[in-house]
């Protein structure tokens, strides 16, 4: 007999015993933090803990001239995670550029309120405030926390279930890898540039490379949940009896950066190869400088008077393109050099090369390897936000995806399997690459995390 429609039918679940609360979190080494610092957590013992909660408070302080702060989760580089002194997330390097290439691409989201999402010229959303050459982006307000890091790549965003139990395993120690001061950027002045470009002060030329930040008032918070049923210690001791252990599957990356000449390569032994990220910087993109607009956004007119003593034109100008608004591009909107994402060349291709094996089977060029990413992601709906001349000289990210579509939904481990052979693999493009040109590999496995009895850990990989 086929199952009634929820809609139709009348019905209640019931949860005995459930209580649920948010406790703070002190640092172990400090309560602030300077570029290439690391910052230490302990997660609470014996509590059911939910690991998507976990998130970390700060102010920031930038020096130097006209300093623009980077979204908050960039200032973190990489994350590990460990149990009892097993590290279960190594963490990858550049993991904040990992972000921002699944932020751009709609598979990951920087809160509007706490995770400053947005580039800032001359005045802040954050408190209003205006900030005039050569005035720093500045928010050291000591008492009450400006922003919020959340939604770390890693063991804590994937870990399923995400609510964790940690009577069952030792000590869970977290470890956030500051970023060195190249995510910041150092405009010459908070001024746009006119057409010509003409305009010596100016937000997209470079200044004086000399931004460095402090995150202050540094704690985190994490919800524990108590829950005095008898059912879930019943499920958990037969789970046991059963198999000898639990199991906890998690998403891990691995990074690998070069200067691409036409080819760069990257290795990994996994049991499950889920994806491969490429993305694209152009040369310089690691000095602190100007911001980059994105394309089709406002650059021409404003905030040059022609009359001394005249108060300045609040209009910025018109866009390049899209006068009418369809993509939304009558606004300014900004990316740092550090994560503005550059085709290498017009006209290239691309093909990445597997054990001998290529994906795809043929040197795709842009709007192929836009339509693979797309694939790749599940038709993600949020890229249809950019136009092509966006996601060519902003947004130049590919994607891979080697595993069953939505297989992490339930659980499935289904990538490629290269323990064997210990992959060898190989990012190969056609045209002419100019010199120093940046590419960023990561591969994205599924790894699992084995608890066994008396608190014992293994992590199968």
């Amino acid at each position: 007999m086929s199952a009634m429609n929820p809609n139709l039918t009348y019905y209640v679940d019931r949860l005995q015993g459930f209580s649920t609360n948010i406790f703070r979190l002190e640092s172990n080494s400090r309560v602030t933090a300077t570029p290439n610092q690391i910052i230490t957590f302990d997660l609470p013992s014996n509590s059911i803990v939910n690991l998507r909660s976990f998130k970390v408070f700060c102010n920031v302080q930038l020096t130097g001239a006209n300093a623009r702060m980077c979204p908050i989760n960039d200032f973190v580089e990489r994350v590990e995670v460990s149990v009892g002194g097993i590290v279960l997330a190594q963490g990858s390097n550049y993991m904040n550029v990992l972000q921002e290439m699944k932020k751009v691409l709609g598979v990951g989201y920087c809160d509007s309120v706490m995770g400053h999402p947005e580039y800032v010229r001359a005045t802040s959303y954050v408190n209003g405030a205006t900030f005039t050459d050569p005035a720093p982006e500045s928010y050291a307000d000591s008492t009450d926390p400006r922003f919020c890091i959340e939604n770390l790549e890693g063991f804590l965003s994937t870990a399923e279930p995400k609510l964790l139990d940690t009577s069952l395993i030792p000590d869970l120690r977290i470890r956030l890898y500051m970023a060195g001061v190249e995510v910041l950027s150092n405009p010459a002045g908070v001024l746009l540039t006119d057409a010509a470009g003409t305009l010596a002060n100016s937000i997209g030329l470079d200044g004086t490379a000399d931004a460095t930040y402090t995150l202050s008032n540094l704690h985190a918070h994490i919800e524990c949940i108590s829950l005095f049923d008898a059912n879930y210690d019943n499920m958990l001791s037969s789970m046991m009896s059963a198999q000898g252990f639990l199991e906890i599957p998690y998403k891990a990356y691995s990074s690998f950066t070069d200067t691409h000449t036409g080819s760069s390569r990257f290795s990994v032994s996994t049991a499950s190869l889920d994806k491969i990220w490429v993305g694209w910087r152009k040369d310089g993109y690691d000095v602190r400088g100007g911001l980059k607009r994105v394309e089709g956004h406002k650059i021409t007119g404003g905030f040059v008077s022609p009359t001394a003593g005249v108060a300045t034109d609040t209009d910025v100008g018109k866009p390049t393109y899209d006068l009418g608004g369809v993509l939304d591009t009558n606004k300014e909107k900004y990316r740092g050099k550090f994560f503005n994402f550059e085709q290498p060349v017009a006209g290239w291709g691309q093909q990445i090369q597997l054990n001998g094996a290529y994906f795809p089977q043929y040197s795709a060029q842009s709007g192929d390897s836009y339509q693979i990413t797309k694939n790749s992601l599940h038709g993600n709906e949020k890229m249809k936000d950019m136009s092509l001349d966006q996601y060519l000289n902003n947004f130049c990210i590919q994607a891979y995806r080697l595993n069953l579509p939505d297989s992490e939904y339930s659980r499935l481990i289904s990538g490629l399997d290269t323990r064997a052979v210990n992959l060898q693999g190989i990012v190969k493009t056609t045209g002419v690459i100019p010199a120093n040109t940046n590419i960023s590999i990561f591969t994205e496995q599924t790894e699992v995390l084995r608890v066994g009895a008396g608190r014992s850990v293994e992590v199968i990989s």
